[in-house]
């Protein structure tokens, strides 16, 4: 299988690119396996997280290119592949649980959109990430454009994806492409514990308050304010609050229960 996945007793699931002989590089078997995992996690409810990861050496080589070309002649023929193909970083970026990419090593092309889609970088220190597209002779594809220049500002989007050059974790934690570096050994720790923090909010308050990321890149303030008042009433009136406010009063641990 190329893609594993497993389940922590927090409703934490970790999904592990599992091709390691190829560096994780994104085939169209990997991307409907990617797919379906997302059809799961999102028709589940209890999965307060996720994870996602590679196994070895890479977190994702990027996309098996000889592949995608030997799969469809001509341009509307690939263009209807990869439109398919795609489905599988936003799918993932569309999931209303939160998304953790634990990037044990190189995250290049297709790899480093995986990365991207989710909410929360964490970067080994010998993790490396490029937007190598120019230099293969293709266009960026997969949302990166997009999603560079929302998260890096168009100048240094423009560096990356017009260059094609590699940076290392140090460089990507000063750019803001990774919200963290940690020790190669410690990086599957620190992603879990993550993971488990995010876990223990309040289900439905989580969820609404990564939709409302999720608007606020793409929409102007007023926007924002709207989704907001809405979405805070809403959880106002919500179970999970009413034990949040008894658990702070009360000083303990909330038990959330997603309703």
């Amino acid at each position: 299988m190329p893609l594993g996945e497993s389940r922590s007793e927090t409703g934490v699931v970790t999904l592990t690119l599992d091709n390691p002989e190829r560096r994780n590089a994104l085939d169209l078997e990997m991307a409907a396996a990617l797919r379906d995992a997302a059809a799961r996690v999102a028709s589940d409810p209890s999965v307060r997280c996720v994870v996602l990861t590679g196994a070895g050496s890479a977190f994702c080589s990027g996309a098996d290119l000889g592949k995608l070309r030997s799969a469809a002649d001509g341009v509307l023929p690939q263009r209807e592949l990869l439109t398919s193909y795609y489905r599988a970083f936003l799918d993932l970026r569309d999931l209303a649980a939160p998304t953790v990419a634990a990037i044990n090593g190189p995250a290049i092309g297709a790899g480093l959109n995986l990365a991207l889609c989710c909410d929360l970088r964490l970067a080994a220190a010998s993790a490396r990430f490029g937007a190598t597209f120019v230099r293969l002779g293709i266009h960026p594809g997969g949302g990166a454009t997009h999603m560079l220049v929302r998260l890096l500002g168009p100048a240094r989007a423009a560096d990356l994806l017009l260059t094609g050059r590699l940076v290392d974790a140090g460089e990507s934690l000063s750019l803001g492409l990774v919200n963290r570096v940690v020790p190669d050994a410690e990086l599957s720790a620190a992603a879990a514990e993550l993971a488990s923090r995010i876990a223990e909010g309040a289900p439905l308050a989580v969820r609404a308050t990564k939709r409302a990321l999720r608007i606020a890149i793409d929409a102007d303030f007023d926007a924002v304010l709207e989704v907001e008042a809405l979405a805070q009433a809403a959880t106002q009136q919500s179970d999970d609050a009413a034990e949040g406010w008894t658990a702070f009063w009360e000083r303990r641990t909330p038990q959330f229960k997603g309703r």
